[in-house]
């Protein structure tokens, strides 16, 4: 039989002494007695947090997927993972809810991303009837990936503007979606604006907190529409009791927008035909880096993991070549 093992009131006691004898004794007994106070737990040091490992991520919101801008090229190698917008669901003549706008890829996807197809729905969609909705958009995203080699996808993201009127039947969309991306191995995500930080979660396994387009830029007399922290701030409170897992979208783009007589008429892009007229003016509202430095920190004070994946948004080419590479890295690297 082995014999019983000592008691607590033993080791205290030869604890109590080891300072004395470690001076007198030699240094092998000195030591037996330190090993002895190890495994009393006496020398376990506290265990610190496990932090969750940091994502440089962007999205790429264009009809066309190309590559042809050296900005562009750099940032995706350094990237970690891509959302990447694949189409639109408008509603049709007939108000029946249709595909539109589906991304062309005239570059090939780098292996190395982890690409995350992102689909937008109009808010006008979710008051119609939205019967098999959810089957035929991952039936769709799941084609697109595959016709152009976008491989290793583990998760589909909805960006919509939901409003409490349509709440209700986004959300039961959304859950049937998310049944039937799980039997596909594909978490969902949604995207949350700040208005919808007051309403219940979505039910999607996480969402991404768009912090751009904060004001209204259809106000010529708004400076800031893209991003303002007088905007933003009020909203911010929310965000500590806020149950569902964030990332955070921050803004590096600009747009020229046309006002006629003070009042908005459109954005100049190069899909649009608006005219200018004698008397029109023509703004350009861009995101400024140190805003968006400033609008971190907040995000930091209050939920840190937001910024455990910081997510730009947009690389694509025509936003891609208003910055310097070192503008994106300023914001990389506040983490």
């Amino acid at each position: 039989m082995f014999p019983p093992p000592p008691s607590f009131d033993f080791f205290a006691e030869i604890f109590d002494k080891s300072i004395i004898l470690s001076t007198f004794v030699p240094m092998k007994q000195a030591l037996l007695y330190a090993f002895l106070c190890c495994l009393m737990g006496a020398c376990r040091a506290p265990e610190r947090p496990r932090q969750k490992p940091f994502k440089r991520s962007a999205y790429y919101w264009s009809t066309t997927f190309e590559t042809d801008s050296a900005n562009t090229d750099q940032l995706l190698d350094k990237t970690d993972r891509l959302y990447l917008r694949y189409f639109d669901v408008v509603l049709d003549e007939q108000g029946e809810p249709m595909p539109n706008a589906t991304v062309r890829f005239r570059s090939r996807v780098p292996d190395s991303l982890e690409v995350v197809p992102v689909v937008f729905i109009v808010n006008d969609v979710m008051k119609q009837d939205t019967k098999g909705l959810a089957g035929k958009i991952l039936r769709r995203t799941m084609q697109i990936s595959e016709t152009n080699d976008v491989e290793g996808v583990k998760e589909l993201q909805i960006d919509c503007d939901w409003t409490m009127t349509t709440r209700k039947a986004y959300f039961d969309f959304l859950r049937e979606l998310r049944s039937l991306a799980m039997k596909r191995g594909l978490a969902l995500s949604t995207t949350i604006r700040l208005h919808q930080l007051s309403q219940p979660t979505p039910p999607v396994d996480r969402g991404v907190l768009m912090l751009y387009n904060t004001g209204d830029f259809t106000d010529l007399r708004q400076e800031k529409p893209i991003l303002d922290m007088a905007d933003v701030a009020p909203y911010l409170h929310r965000l500590a009791d806020y149950k569902l897992g964030l990332s955070t979208a921050y803004p590096m783009f600009g747009y020229r927008l046309l006002f006629r007589q003070g009042h908005y008429v459109g954005m100049l892009h190069e899909d649009n035909r608006l005219v200018k007229l004698p008397g029109d003016s023509i703004v350009e509202r861009r995101a400024d880096p140190a805003d968006v430095l400033k609008a971190m920190t907040a995000i930091d004070g209050i939920m840190e993991d937001a910024n455990r994946e910081i997510i730009i948004y947009d690389i694509s080419n025509r936003h891609s070549k208003e910055y310097k590479i070192s503008d994106y890295e300023k914001i990389y690297r506040h983490h």
